[in-house]
């Protein structure tokens, strides 16, 4: 058995610990805010899976130097734009641990001037194997042991030990080499499904929801081989997949911004009010320097950007498309 370490003790950090605790002795993990890292680990509760109880073996705290130490596989699972800060907080700990543990991308988002997280770590890390973690895993029925299927991707010598330790009869991991891809399909997705959300909210359809869906995952696998990933990642569970399960369900915090902006409320008021990140807003503003940088239309990517920062109409945006 493995001795992972988390870092991120949000909903989906919570649930791959409880998730991980079913089968491994102690699963550590590492929570920015100290008092509810304090009250995850006397309480053994996360305030956004309220629900759910910590198990006994799943160890929290505010303190980088009690999570990370002996560690043999590292889960990134902080916002997008905190995990460059949060290695920078623990990139001697992670130098000093000899076993040169994989380090597991779990965020979902771009890193500043419009980086691949991907890029961040390889330069800090150039010692440790990268993987990324990404598919249609809402938290909240991961914790519960529903059914899921995830994709790990990487080239590192750990893929296959790596599946094993993840893996559970409830819980499939797929292997594959694109981690260019994964990254990519996993920060735009959400785009899509704030989008949907807007449609949804204004009582547009199921047709209008099946294009945007359709012909948004045809500009992400775009943008995605554009930056050296393969069309297959974007057919499969962590693109068509995760973008199918963030558009429909009602766990979707992307979604529930998407519902609110179709409502007229502002996005700001929104955000300010959400306890959890929204990252297919973040993604969003990205959307005129990835038309840039890859010489691309990206009609319905735009539309939305046009939507959420410059207080376009969905429905004209809709019959503008092209």
């Amino acid at each position: 058995m493995m001795k992972f370490a988390i870092l991120g003790g949000g909903s989906w950090g919570s649930a791959l610990a409880i998730h991980l605790a079913h089968k491994h002795e102690e699963v550590k993990v590492w929570e920015f805010v100290e008092v509810q890292a304090q009250e995850m680990q006397q309480q053994r509760v996360c305030r956004l899976l309220p629900h759910e109880k910590l198990k006994e073996n799943i160890f929290v705290s505010h303190k980088l130097e009690e999570v990370l130490p002996g560690s043999e596989a590292i889960l990134i699972v902080v916002p997008s734009d905190k995990v460059e800060s949060t290695l920078q907080a623990a990139e001697s700990l992670i130098k000093n641990n000899l076993s040169n543990p994989p380090l597991i991308i779990c965020s979902k988002g771009f890193a500043s001037e419009l980086r691949l997280l991907s890029e961040i770590l390889s330069k800090m890390f150039p010692q440790n194997n990268l993987y990324g973690l990404y598919g249609p895993t809402h938290a909240e029925e991961v914790c519960k042991g529903k059914f899921s299927g995830i994709v790990l991707a990487g080239n590192g010598a750990e893929r296959k030990k790596l599946k094993k330790e993840l893996e559970a009869p409830f819980f499939k991991v797929e292997l594959c080499k694109d981690l260019i891809g994964v990254q990519v399909a996993a920060a735009l997705k959400n785009i899509l499904a704030v989008f949907v959300g807007v449609l949804d909210s204004l009582d547009l359809g199921d047709n209008a929801r099946a294009y945007i869906m359709a012909k948004g995952t045809e500009e992400i696998a775009a943008i995605g081989m554009k930056w050296g990933g393969k069309r297959k990642t974007f057919l499969g569970l962590a693109g068509m997949g995760d973008i199918i399960v963030t558009c429909s369900s009602q766990h979707s915090r992307n979604r529930y911004v998407g519902e609110q902006i179709g409502k007229g409320r502002n996005l700001d008021d929104i955000l300010a009010e959400m306890k959890m990140v929204a990252e297919g807003v973040t993604a969003a503003k990205y959307i005129p320097q990835l038309r840039e940088k890859f010489n691309l239309r990206l009609p319905v990517l735009s539309g939305l950007y046009q939507i959420l920062f410059a207080g376009k109409n969905p429905v004209e945006v809709l019959h503008k498309l092209k």
